[in-house]
């Protein structure tokens, strides 16, 4: 099972209500905390210095990822109000021209079309750097729309014309969190 659908978009005022402010993963146990990292020097260890100078986030949180792999900018944006560009990622994504880098961390899970996310940003950004919960069948998060396992999400991928390149996971459940997180990097 590579893609489970695990509940239906929720009306704009409950979004709103599930998001008053941007995600902080500093507040989310040491799980995320690790992700974060993992995240941060996959990046590092895989998109060139050169390759980093403008990075794109819009689904940023407190914006800890983009900003220490980003070389020259960083355009950030979320859901909730407090970042540069406020609004569904879905629409916001039109609103930014070409990065060298988009980040899209623990976001893919909480839209209505995965898919379409994935192929508005290819043609705006040379690499991807992507973290989600992977093999998490009975996720009860209610703001998580999807479940996938790591086949599932390199064929959403493949999809929308990025190719993975690096790829690690951090397993939180030894911390008694729920979940494994896979991160690629993809150009």
């Amino acid at each position: 099972m590579p893609v489970k659908r695990l509940r239906p978009l929720p009306s704009p005022a409950e979004l709103a209500a599930m998001y008053p402010t941007p995600h902080d993963h500093r507040i989310y146990g040491r799980g995320h905390d690790e992700r974060v990292e993992a995240t941060i020097a996959l990046a590092l260890a895989n998109i060139d210095e050169t390759d980093r100078g403008y990075v794109a986030d819009l689904s940023c949180g407190n914006g800890e990822i983009a900003r220490r792999i980003a070389g020259r900018s960083t355009i950030s944006g979320d859901l909730a109000p407090g970042n540069g560009i406020t609004g569904p990622i879905e629409e916001t994504v039109q609103r930014v021209g070409w990065v060298n880098v988009w980040v899209l961390s623990e976001t893919l899970e909480h839209v209505d079309k995965p898919d379409e996310v994935l192929a508005s940003i290819r043609p705006r950004a040379g690499h991807l750097v992507l973290s989600t919960p992977i093999e998490c069948w009975d996720d009860t998060n209610g703001e998580h729309l999807f479940s996938w396992d790591r086949e599932g999400v390199e064929g959403l991928l493949a999809d929308a014309g990025w190719l993975p390149t690096a790829f690690d996971q951090v397993d939180s459940r030894e911390y008694s969190e729920p979940y494994l997180y896979g991160i690629w990097i993809c150009v």
